[in-house]
């Protein structure tokens, strides 16, 4: 069953300082380790240089939530 994950990372920019958002991102995925791995991937991508530096040096923050929106379409496909 898959299960949608939403990825949010946060790092120290800068110029912005603590907390600053890289972006969020939602992906479909067989399992949660999956959905992390495919999301920060997807994000990491549309950061630039700068950011990728500051993120590296000062590290990163990874959040992830589980999603219930594939079940629920999976339940009224199956009930149509």
């Amino acid at each position: 069953m898959a299960k949608t994950v939403e990825v949010e990372i946060t790092f120290t920019d800068r110029t912005s300082g603590p907390g600053t958002s890289a972006g969020k991102s939602v992906v479909t995925a067989g399992s949660l380790a999956t959905g992390i791995g495919r999301g920060v991937r997807e994000i990491m991508k549309k950061m630039d240089r700068k950011q990728r530096f500051d993120a590296a040096k000062h590290g990163i923050n990874v959040s992830a939530k589980l999603t219930d929106e594939a079940e629920e379409k999976d339940a009224t496909a199956a009930s149509a």
